[in-house]
């Protein structure tokens, strides 16, 4: 058996397709949603290698808001 990859851009082909699969003569797979890999918690540990002494103090641009 041979497998072939076809981008369908016609309608017309779409009902072409579906025919033949009908008669057993080709088999139709339809694509899936590609598999996202699972979130790890930690998995960026040691990517970030420096961080500010004032990361979190207070912006200048917002002190008339605090």
């Amino acid at each position: 058996m041979e497998t072939v990859h076809v981008k369908i851009l016609e309608p017309k082909v779409r009902r072409i397709l579906d025919d033949l699969e009908s008669l057993r003569l080709i088999e139709v797979e339809k694509p899936g949603e590609p598999r996202k890999p699972k979130r790890r918690f930690g998995s960026m540990k040691g990517l970030v290698e420096h961080m500010a002494d004032d990361f979190d103090a207070p912006l200048d641009d917002f002190k008339e808001y605090m």
